[in-house]
């Protein structure tokens, strides 16, 4: 067998080679610009999709990082992430800033108007900004005509809500039945319609006159569950959106459940609405009380860094944050939040944060917190916070006193149990007295008396 005597060669240095473009001619530089444009566009149309999709699922602080690694020099980039980030902000509902990033591109051409104003009217009329806005009605509405199943039922309707025209909906009687059901995607519409109205009792009263193959619709029986779970009638709610696994479907087994008390199932079809949508405030605003119901205390602070609800304090965001830390007697953790709690509320903190602060301190040994704030509770009347304060007095370290593990000696192996059981009295046996006549009597026999001499 030959043996291979070629010389090993040092892979270390090797290297790229650069493109030496003064060797290439026109075609050949055409040919490696093209293929850079196309890697490039590759490349942006994959994090569109992961936008698209996390926008989707509700994941809108994924969706607004992603969408930043975008780079919008690109003319058709530019208007796809204005508008993504308009829906951003929207979803947030943040409406004026969505309505600025539709602003901040120019969507003067009808191809690209099209496809933001339904977005851009709809910030309008929730800002309350009239200037223009009829305009932006009629030329939106002319050209997104011919893409609407519906005839813009819902945006006439919304239209006609802004400016208190609620008698001319349509839909709304016995003789509209023919123009209601005339589609699946039309008689969704019309519910969603019904419900954002508060029109539960009259949309039902048509509910018997749908055909029976919309039924097979699990959107239009979530949709019908619901009109039924406003109206009070659950039992039924629950048959049509029995098989349903929607994040409202979801919300509504969760609320069924918890009105009958049953607090881990509810939990439960609520976790798995938040698994179909993330920031579904419903879900989240209803897990918390049962986090502390059923100890889920690392679930709670997931739940809370969830929870996007701008007129909520971060004060109170924080002191239950804080609560949460205690439980899972994280108190070195609680410690620094309480202090930050201590410097937002001015050091002026209420009961409750005050209770927290004494109870922190006996955990972590700290007597002159202990006593600091135990004192401040018990002046608001709170006894335990004044026994506490007393027992400073007597033990050098009560936190310390507290974990120690020695055996207790009582006197008795029983002694409560024993204060407790009657016991027989015994009369005290008394000295006998004395008459105070009988001591003055002896008295006077000790005195002698001396007959005197006569002069």
């Amino acid at each position: 067998m030959a043996q291979n005597n070629a010389p090993m060669i040092d892979t270390s240095k090797l290297k790229e080679i650069d493109v030496e473009w003064e060797l290439l001619d026109g075609l050949e530089i055409n040919e490696i610009n093209r293929r850079n444009t196309i890697n490039a566009r590759k490349h942006d149309l994959t994090v569109l999709k992961r936008v698209k999709q996390l926008i989707i699922g509700g994941d809108i602080d994924a969706a607004k990082y992603y969408l930043e690694k975008l780079d919008d020099k690109n003319k058709a980039i530019k208007y796809i992430k204005a508008r993504y980030l308009a829906i951003i902000h929207f979803i947030d509902d943040d409406y004026q800033s969505s309505l600025e990033a539709l602003n901040s591109v120019r969507f003067n051409e009808h191809k690209y108007y099209e496809r933001i104003c339904l977005l851009k009217i709809t910030n309008m009329m929730a800002l309350n900004v009239k200037e223009g806005l009829y305009k932006e009605f009629d030329t939106c509405s002319r050209l997104t005509l011919k893409y609407s199943k519906t005839d813009h039922y819902w945006l006439n309707t919304m239209f006609q809500l802004k400016f208190n025209r609620e008698e001319s909906f349509k839909g709304s009687s016995f003789s509209d039945t023919q123009y209601v059901l005339q589609d699946q995607n039309f008689l969704r519409i019309w519910l969603k319609t019904g419900i954002y109205l508060n029109k539960e009792h009259l949309v039902l009263k048509l509910i018997k006159s749908i055909p029976e193959n919309f039924y097979r619709s699990k959107r239009t029986r979530e949709l019908i569950g619901l009109l039924y779970f406003r109206t009070g009638d659950e039992e039924k709610a629950m048959n049509f959106i029995e098989d349903i696994e929607t994040p409202n479907s979801e919300n509504m087994k969760g609320n069924y459940n918890l009105a009958r008390d049953k607090y881990e199932l509810a939990f439960g079809h609520y976790k798995l609405a938040l698994q179909k949508k993330k920031n579904s405030l419903n879900a989240i605003e209803r897990s918390l009380p049962l986090v502390w119901m059923l100890g889920q205390w690392e679930e709670g602070n997931r739940l809370l860094e969830r929870l996007i609800k701008k007129n909520l304090p971060e004060r109170k965001r924080k002191s239950l944050r804080t609560l949460f830390k205690i439980r899972q007697e994280k108190f070195d953790e609680t410690r620094k939040l309480l202090d930050v709690l201590n410097i937002m509320y001015k050091e002026k903190m209420p009961f409750e944060l005050n209770q927290m602060m004494f109870y922190n301190a006996l955990r972590t040994h700290n007597q002159k917190d202990l006593i600091k704030y135990s004192n401040y509770a018990c002046r608001s009347m709170d006894g335990l916070a004044c026994w506490i304060l007393m027992q400073t007095i007597s033990w050098e370290n009560l936190g310390q006193t507290l974990e120690r593990d020695e055996t207790i000696q009582n006197l008795e192996e029983d002694y409560f149990q024993n204060l407790k059981v009657k016991q027989e009295i015994e009369p005290i046996q008394e000295l006998p007295t004395l008459d105070q006549r009988d001591i003055e009597e002896l008295d006077s026999e000790l005195i002698k008396i001396t007959p005197g001499q006569d002069d």
